[in-house]
């Protein structure tokens, strides 16, 4: 008899955050069906992500055990071919003899509805590290403002001097350094942070940061006292960096920009039980260029 590898998810958990993952037999796996807190966690939305065990096969089929209304179940399938089929409505008798058939290769899905356009929904089966760290792609994106006003001014400069005004042209360069010193700031932060790393997600109690590879600290969530997300004050800034300051019960704290995670990002690594999310504070530009760690 074959083991397939299982995983459970809570409704707690995010989409790919999957707990208690290994290879299990058929005994084992009924078992580990029987056994989950079905009606613990039945309070909860009927989605793919949510109180579930989710079981692939040694092909890279998945079949997932879901929850739905009234104490029953529903299936959630895909193949490796990213076919998505649903069967709503069945009772633990028919989940586990379901369950069966997939061990033994004989699934039918008959009485499973296929879902032509099931985009994305392999993300739901396949598990995620939760592991973030400083990408160009998004320091881009937070200082294309930036870059539009260095752009704009030093080209219109340049034009000036071109074209004979002197003086104007010179008076005018001063303006792109502004900019320029901003632009240089941020990058210069994202790249003696490149190292920097985040592991956290939404169910699990503990989450690591560290500045670099060899220096990565574990911390519980219990221990946070509170969250400060560092904003610029000025209402037509072209800034977009923030700052994220995490400071435990103990008066430490660790600080990370939104060039790691975005505020609204960490606040969906809470759940309800925490009552942690991000107090807003207003400073000034410089302020946040100080700041940046």
């Amino acid at each position: 008899m074959p083991q397939f590898i299982s995983k459970l998810q809570y409704k707690t958990s995010e989409k790919g955050e999957y707990f208690d993952e290994k290879a299990r037999s058929l005994k084992d796996t009924i078992e580990l069906i029987k056994n989950f807190p079905w009606e613990r966690e039945g309070y909860a939305d009927v989605e793919l992500t949510g109180p579930s065990i989710t079981i692939k096969d040694e092909q890279g089929n998945y079949l997932k055990v879901g929850i739905y209304y009234g104490g029953r179940f529903s299936l959630y399938y895909l193949n490796t071919k990213r076919d998505f089929y649903k069967y709503y409505q069945i009772d633990m008798d028919k989940v586990l003899v379901l369950v069966t058939n997939f061990f033994n290769g004989q699934l039918d899905l008959q009485k499973f509805d296929k879902h032509r356009f099931a985009l994305g929904a392999k993300s739901h089966f396949i598990t995620d590290p939760f592991e973030y760290r400083i990408k160009e792609w998004k320091v881009a994106l937070l200082t294309i403002f930036w870059d539009v006003y260095f752009i704009i001014f030093f080209t219109f400069s340049i034009a000036l001097l071109i074209d004979g005004e002197e003086l104007f042209g010179l008076v005018s360069i001063i303006i792109p350094i502004f900019p320029g010193i901003i632009l240089f700031s941020i990058f210069f932060n994202a790249y003696k942070n490149r190292n920097q790393y985040l592991k956290i997600s939404r169910g699990e109690d503990t989450f690591q940061f560290g500045d670099s590879k060899a220096g990565i600290t574990n911390y519980n969530k219990s221990d946070i006292k509170k969250i400060i997300n560092y904003i610029d004050k000025a209402n037509k800034t072209p800034n977009l960096i923030e700052i994220i300051e995490i400071i435990f019960k103990d008066d430490s704290s660790i600080i990370f920009t939104n060039m790691l995670m975005s505020s609204g990002a960490l606040t969906y690594k809470f759940s309800d039980k925490w009552e942690l999310s991000p107090i807003k504070e207003s400073i000034g530009l410089f302020s946040i260029m100080r700041l940046m760690p």
